[in-house]
């Protein structure tokens, strides 16, 4: 099925195949996980080129697939010859890399073909999941959020953030991630100020903010999360501060709706951070897409009129950082859309103000 819908949209535009070479494309259209190959798609036949390592797994992770195997001496590009004479291929452009296209484009014009740049077009596939898909990405949310319930007491003084990212790492595997999303955040006190601060050897301090971003890895299929948190009692202002973020994340929750786009999503957070005089500290995309990418199609974005489909898949983050006030919040969560056009939470981990007693 995945084939046929991204072969409809190879003749819609007037193509004679594409060639995959993003690695997460490749393994979505013909379940190889390799970490190099390409994939020529063409309107009745699937190449998968690889060389001598990967023969026997391409041959056991795929089927319908013709495996060509690259010649030890020969090189990748140069093996596609036979196969490209003529023809109209599209490349995507977004992943390919430079020495690639250089190579590929040398070839088209000896055997006389034409490249043509393409954009998203498996990735627009990608972003409405099967309920296999839907299954394998819930999971990934529950084992986050056990992840969570097994840290929260294991926070003490006087441990380092590093440390604290090493035991989330360490547990959600125990719980049967693959690994983690992405290097997982941990920032503490002024750090949280920090969007994406990398985990530090700063120790956890009594009485301030801490900020978990971590994501775990099921079956291929991603979550990503975000918690902030008290260590013991952190000023009034921080409080009242989180309140008003969490009001604006859960009204762009509840606003995901069919009649609306990605951009009208984002707008919602974004208006509501607006009337607290906090929007301006709202510094990035309230979200992105999520499935066999931590980060994938589509963006939650200012001015992307994307319509909110049926089973689509994406956070909802909408964050606030304030290097003067030396704090920053941000609420991570992983939504599906339902047959209804509801946002349904994949990650069930309590959003509301968590303190932690740091006296333990």
């Amino acid at each position: 099925m995945r084939i046929d819908a991204l072969r409809v949209k190879i003749a819609e535009q007037k193509l004679s195949g594409l060639l995959v070479t993003d690695k997460t494309n490749r393994r979505y259209l013909c379940g190889f996980t390799g970490s190099n190959g390409l994939l020529l798609v063409t309107e009745n036949k699937m190449i998968l080129f690889v060389d001598g390592r990967y023969t026997e797994q391409a041959s056991q992770q795929t089927a319908g697939v013709e495996i060509c195997e690259i010649p030890i001496g020969s090189h990748l590009i140069e093996t596609m010859r036979p196969f490209t004479a003529g023809m109209v291929l599209g490349f995507e452009a977004e992943t390919i890399s430079y020495q690639t296209f250089t190579e590929l484009h040398c070839l088209m014009k000896e055997v006389n073909g034409q490249l043509i740049a393409t954009k998203n077009m498996v990735e627009s596939l990608r972003m409405i999941k099967s309920s296999e898909e839907i299954c394998a990405l819930r999971q990934a949310a529950r084992i986050a959020d056990q992840t969570l319930e097994q840290i929260m007491p294991m926070i003490r003084v006087g441990m380092t953030e590093l440390e604290l990212a090493n035991e989330l790492d360490y547990r959600s595997k125990k719980l049967g991630s693959e690994g983690p999303a992405f290097e997982t955040i941990v920032a503490s006190g002024e750090r949280t100020a920090l969007p994406h601060a990398h985990a530090s050897q700063k120790k956890i301090e009594a009485n301030e903010l801490i900020m978990i971003d971590f994501g775990t890895i099921y079956h291929g299929y991603y979550s990503d999360i975000t918690r902030t948190i008290g260590f013991g009692e952190v000023k009034p202002e921080i409080r009242e501060t989180y309140e008003r973020l969490l009001a604006a994340q859960k009204s762009a929750v509840q606003a995901v709706s069919l009649e609306k786009t990605v951009d009208e999503i984002d707008q919602v957070a974004r208006q509501a951070l607006e009337r607290e005089g906090l929007a301006r500290y709202f510094s990035h995309n309230l979200g992105h897409g999520i499935g066999l990418s931590c980060h994938e199609y589509p963006a939650l974005a200012p001015k992307n009129e994307l319509p909110i489909q049926a089973n689509m898949t994406f956070t909802i983050e909408p964050g606030i950082y304030l290097p003067k006030e030396k704090f920053g919040i941000r609420i991570e969560d992983d939504v599906l859309v339902n047959d209804l056009g509801n946002a349904e939470l994949l990650t069930e981990f309590s959003k509301e103000w968590i303190t932690i007693d740091c006296n333990r």
